[in-house]
């Protein structure tokens, strides 16, 4: 089933830029994929680092006195 829906143009503008980003091949799929990524950054903090390890984390939190 196809709707339509009313937006403002910026909102347009906004929605042609993030399928421009994304690289999908209609707006609809552009709405998906923002979804869809929306609720994973709500419910993980996966990758919220980087790619650091925990070596590189922990490295300098404790000064070397600091150490028995």
């Amino acid at each position: 089933m196809v709707t339509t829906i009313q937006v403002q143009e910026d909102t347009l503008e906004l929605l042609k830029q993030m399928r421009a980003i994304i690289k999908t091949n209609s707006y609809d799929m552009t709405i998906k994929e923002m979804i869809k990524k929306s609720a994973v950054k709500e419910q993980t903090l996966y990758g919220f680092l980087g790619k650091k390890t925990m070596k590189n984390i922990l490295t300098g939190l404790r000064d070397e006195h600091d150490r028995i």
